[in-house]
């Protein structure tokens, strides 16, 4: 059986919205989703997995009609959800008593269920939140009913206020695949026949990498499983190295370059490493117009030229701290970060009184 497993798609969610460049971002969270269920029409798989946070927040009636929509345009693909920490079943939810399309499974229990799909041969279990916070680890102890069925447990969860997860447990349990949602970093573990698929698109700027879904085959007997990335953008770390002769234009050409090598439509976080001319202000406001930078980080220090530092102030406070390192041959790394923090705050000192 041909399956594409997802998860925490966050409709709804409008990530960067602060910045001009990611107007269109909740827009595109919705292109992502879609382009999704064409690629699961045009590869005929037989059960899409969506385990938890298709939305950001609780769904509008409109938006889940708009979902159903596509739903029913793979008629022949079965398709099982459940609701997770971001999407709960809360009091007045439209996923209340919502009628899904015929091929739609909604996996709508507080507790572990199973729910067959005959067609596939298929046993799915799983739940749905219907607060934000379970404690509870509500996923250990499953009593899988039919072992000769393919037996699937969709899972949203993994920390310590979303239904921790015992691994080990779920293993021991004996399901051909589990399906997990919630963390939003792609993990396989083909060996014990679990995944987590990650976010379909990344919506915080520490989501760095590739960000996509799984696609498996599985039977009674085997299991094979791959991620694929699918997003339109992607979070990458850009880490830029200054040196004392660097300039403004040099670091903006730098940047640019290397967003036109990683892509255009990714999302950067910039940092800048290295020793400056102690003059050299760097401009980090320039930096973040390149592109689609989200941050930029100064963790440059200046290349202070102690020797001459010392001469011109050692009859201060400056100089004599200067003097208690200078003369040691060798430096630790912990004496260096010394010797440099201790120099800038002193000199800052020094021009203060000015």
């Amino acid at each position: 059986m041909r399956f594409i497993h997802t998860a925490d798609i966050h409709l709804g969610a409008t990530p960067e919205s602060k910045m001009d460049w990611a107007v269109h971002r909740g827009d595109e969270m919705w292109g992502t989703f879609e382009r999704l269920i064409k690629k699961v029409k045009e590869d005929e798989i037989e059960l899409l997995i969506i385990a938890g946070d298709l939305f950001h927040r609780q769904p509008l009636l409109r938006e889940l009609k708009e979902v159903d929509y596509l739903f029913s345009t793979i008629p022949d693909t079965k398709v099982v959800l459940c609701a997770g920490n971001h999407d709960a079943i809360k009091k007045g939810s439209f996923y209340r008593n919502f009628e899904w399309n015929k091929n739609v499974y909604f996996l709508d229990s507080k507790t572990v269920d199973c729910v067959p799909i005959d067609d596939l041969g298929v046993d799915v279990y799983g739940l749905s939140y219907y607060k934000n916070e379970i404690t509870e680890p509500l996923y250990d102890d499953i009593q899988i009913k039919n072992p000769y069925r393919i037996n699937i447990l969709v899972a949203h969860g993994g920390d310590d206020k979303h239904i921790p997860i015992n691994k080990r447990k779920i293993m021991l349990e004996g399901f051909d695949y589990v399906a997990f949602g919630h963390i939003h970093i792609p993990d396989l573990d083909e060996a014990n026949r679990m995944a987590y698929s990650g976010s379909l698109e990344p919506i915080d700027v520490n989501e760095i990498g590739p960000r996509g879904f799984i696609y498996g085959e599985v039977t009674k007997q085997n299991l094979n499983i791959r991620f694929q990335s699918f997003s339109k953008r992607e979070y990458k770390h850009a880490e830029m190295t200054v040196t004392t002769n660097a300039t403004n234009m040099e670091l903006r050409h730098t940047l640019m370059e290397f967003i036109e090598k990683e892509g255009r439509d990714n999302i950067y976080k910039v940092t800048i490493v290295g020793y400056r001319n102690p003059d050299f202000d760097i401009d980090l406001e320039g930096l973040a117009q390149v592109g689609n930078v989200v941050s930029v980080t100064d963790r440059t220090e200046p290349d202070y030229d102690f020797e001459e530092l010392y001469e011109r102030n050692k009859d201060n406070l400056l100089g004599m701290f200067i003097k208690k390192y200078i003369d040691q041959d060798v430096l630790s790394p912990i004496q260096q970060k010394t010797l440099y923090y201790g120099v800038k705050a002193l000199l800052e000192a020094m021009e203060d009184k000015q």
